[in-house]
């Protein structure tokens, strides 16, 4: 059975009324009992691919502003789950949410630019910025607490202590650029792929309903 948007009043009279909720169900577990695994790997491996590429982004961060500061051991866990573990949660649970289901919804009816980039942008901002903008701040205060490094007062030197960090961002900022690139990129083809995965399905289904209908003389 495929399945299709449309008004109440535009619908046959043997059409089956669903909640989205439930097309969103049906979808997925259509895509998960797929008989060829290569038509949709895609939907199957792209948000574990991108969480992947947060987690590989949030521990280069987080392991170069430990160094920095002198760290060592003090405060690994503390600072892994916030900074890398939610990071990729984040990033899986966004693409999964707002461009998956979206895609398996409403299928090439969204713009396919606007849902790469925002496939992107979600990316990034977890995979990246949330990342950066959180490791520094992380290490400093686990290095005033065990005494590690001597830093500027927060509350009494603020500019000195952005000044130390701009200091300490400088030598991977050209780094992260490419890294970002590169996920910018691979987020925007593993979402192209899905989008044309998804049309494919939805052309086969189509297809299978047709000659269904054509065998039964509808």
């Amino acid at each position: 059975m495929a399945l299709s948007r449309g008004r109440t009043d535009d619908l046959p009279k043997d059409a089956v009324i669903i909640t989205e909720r439930q097309a969103l169900a049906y979808q997925w577990k259509m895509i998960s009992n797929w008989d060829k695994p290569g038509e949709v790997w895609s939907l199957h491996y792209s948000p574990p691919a991108l969480g992947s590429l947060a987690v590989f982004t949030s521990v280069f961060i987080n392991n170069h502003y430990r160094r920095k500061l002198r760290l060592g051991t003090y405060g690994r866990f503390s600072t892994y789950l916030p900074i890398v573990i939610i990071p990729a949660l984040l990033a899986v649970g966004c693409h999964r949410l707002f461009v998956q289901n979206s895609l398996v919804l409403r299928g090439m009816s969204e713009c396919p630019t606007c849902v790469q980039l925002r496939a992107a942008a979600f990316q990034i901002g977890f995979g990246g910025i949330y990342p950066g903008i959180l490791a520094p701040f992380a290490a400093c205060m686990f290095a005033t607490r065990h005494f590690t490094y001597r830093l500027p007062g927060i509350t009494e030197q603020p500019l000195e202590v952005l000044k130390l960090l701009q200091k300490f961002a400088k030598p991977i900022l050209p780094t992260m650029g490419m890294i970002l690139a590169g996920q910018a990129l691979i987020t925007v083809y593993l979402t192209y792929k899905q989008q044309k995965q998804i049309l494919e399905i939805y052309l086969k289904m189509k297809k299978v309903e047709q000659n269904i209908e054509t065998e039964l003389g509808i």
